[in-house]
Formats: C-alpha cells, sequence, structure tokens
C-alpha cells in the first residue's frame, strides 16, 4: 500500500496544530510500503519522517502568497483547484514508484477554511528539527523575543513592545502575518520566502525567553521546550495539564481581554523571569 498525505496548502498555524502532528499519526498507524507528504516547499523541513525523495511541493507561489493561506485553504483555489491538485499529487505520486493510482490512499484533512474534526487522539505532536544549512548570528541568541500576533491590539502592542525594547533590548520575530514588520530581524534575510520557518524555530531554540499574545505562536514554543509567557482568553490549554503545553517546565500563560492594561502583562512577565530565574 502506498499513502499521500495532503495537499497542504493552508496556513502555518494549521500545519502545527492540525497537519503536521495528523500526517505524523497516519505514518505511525497506516501500514504502508511508501508514504509521501504534498506541503508547502519552504515547511517540507518539518517532516523529518518522511524520506525527501517522498515530499511533493505544491506550487511556490502559493507558498509565497502568506495571507492568502487562510486556514486549510489558499484563498485563490477553490474546491475544483484543489482537486485538481489532489489528482496531480496522486499522478507524481504514481510516477515516482511507477505503482497503479488504485494502490494510492489519499489522506486529507479536507478542503475547508473552518476546522475539520481531528481528534487529538488522531494526532502526534513533535518536536521541530531544524537542518543545519540557515544559522543566526551570535548576537541574536540567548536574547528575550517578542512575537508581536495579531490576537492582540495593535496599539497595545506597539506599546509593550517599547517598554520590553528599553528594558530587555528584546528582539522580534515573526512571519509576515505579525505586526511590527519593520522590527521583524528574520526580514533582513534576503532568503526570507525559502527559509523563513526554518529561521523562526532557530529564533525561538535559541532564545532566553519568548513573550507573544496567547496563540499557536504558545502552542510552536511549548512543542519546542522554549521558556514563553503568553496572555490571552484561554491559557488553560497552556498549563501543565493543558493539551498544548507538551510538559513544558517553563510556560506561563495568564487569563486576559481587551480590557487587560499593559502594566499588568509586564508585571506578570517580569513575576515569570524572575520565578522561573530566566
Amino acid at each position: 500500500m502506498i499513502s499521500g498525505i495532503g495537499p497542504y496548502i493552508g496556513d502555518f498555524e494549521n500545519e502545527i496544530i492540525a497537519f503536521r502532528p495528523y500526517a505524523r499519526w497516519l505514518y505511525e498507524v497506516v501500514d504502508a510500503d511508501h508514504t509521501f507528504i504534498c506541503t508547502h516547499f519552504n515547511r517540507s523541513f518539518m517532516y523529518e519522517f518522511i524520506h525527501p525523495d517522498n515530499i511533493i511541493h505544491v506550487g511556490s507561489n502559493l507558498s509565497r502568497d502568506e495571507f492568502g493561506q487562510i486556514g486549510y485553504i489558499h484563498k485563490s483555489f477553490g474546491k475544483k483547484d484543489f482537486n485538481i491538485l489532489l489528482k496531480i499529487f496522486k499522478d507524481n505520486i504514481a510516477d515516482k514508484i511507477l505503482c497503479g493510482k488504485k494502490e494510492i490512499e489519499i489522506y486529507s484533512l479536507g478542503y475547508l477554511k473552518s476546522t475539520p474534526p481531528c481528534s487529538i487522539y488522531n494526532k502526534i505532536f513533535e518536536r521541530i528539527n531544524v537542518p543545519d544549512d540557515v544559522s543566526i548570528p551570535d548576537t541574536h541568541k540567548n536574547r528575550v523575543v517578542f512575537i508581536p500576533c495579531e490576537t492582540e491590539n495593535e496599539e497595545k502592542i506597539h506599546e509593550i513592545y517599547n517598554i520590553l525594547k528599553k528594558r530587555y533590548d528584546c528582539i522580534v520575530i515573526g512571519d509576515t502575518k505579525i505586526y511590527l514588520p519593520e522590527e521583524n530581524v528574520i526580514f533582513e534575510n534576503i532568503d526570507y520566502f525559502q527559509n523563513v520557518y526554518k529561521y523562526i524555530i532557530k529564533y525561538l531554540d535559541s532564545a532566553r525567553v519568548v513573550i507573544c499574545p496567547e496563540s499557536y505562536w504558545t502552542t510552536l514554543c511549548c512543542l519546542q521546550d522554549v521558556p514563553v509567557f503568553s496572555w490571552g482568553p484561554n491559557p488553560g490549554i497552556y498549563h501543565s495539564d493543558g493539551i498544548y503545553n507538551f510538559n513544558n517546565k517553563k510556560s506561563l500563560s495568564f487569563a486576559a481581554d481587551e480590557n487587560t492594561d499593559i502594566d499588568t502583562i509586564i508585571r506578570m512577565f517580569e513575576y515569570f523571569m524572575e520565578k522561573e530565574n530566566i
């Protein structure tokens, strides 16, 4: 039996939270002679459990257009377009190993903007290892790293950053969907689109501590076992018994909403730093 997982043309958030752990679970439970993955070219390194020859990329135009990636879909692709892409994926598999298409079983999360049904029990979360073909400056290591995620008010994000910059000389990272693009040190790299997600995870792994509004960035930090502080409406999922904590001993997320003042956020962050001796 040959299994194909994908294609995935959606955003980074849902690739971290759903597609990658679902693919890892399928790889574990499906008794396949060959397993293929179809996803974005600049995120294929996250599938180290798949042989590199069995990773098929979607069009680079889809991968470069980060704003077009919404949930599990791409806004420029309708259902019919996705079905054509799925057929191409199957054709590529058949051509690679010279098999009949009936021997190929395709697994996909479904081409839906909203979250498709995928139980936590059908996912395996694992730390992401980054190859050594990218590196970050030594001066950017062991720093306070701020990810200005759009789950928080933009004006509040700017005020928090100004405080962090003065007190900790922090650096900003993220992709094109975050605030403060003019401060994002990853944008300085000429190979941004090729390696943005490798750089992001390298920065997380090298950080003294990460601070961000509660989001999938918090999930990724916990997955990488990086000290992380966050705030938002649903902190329980990042607590020690939460589904997205992954046994990260240095994670603090506290309940906050649009009325939570900046001083409270900064005080809680400083408390976290002192408590964990960071």
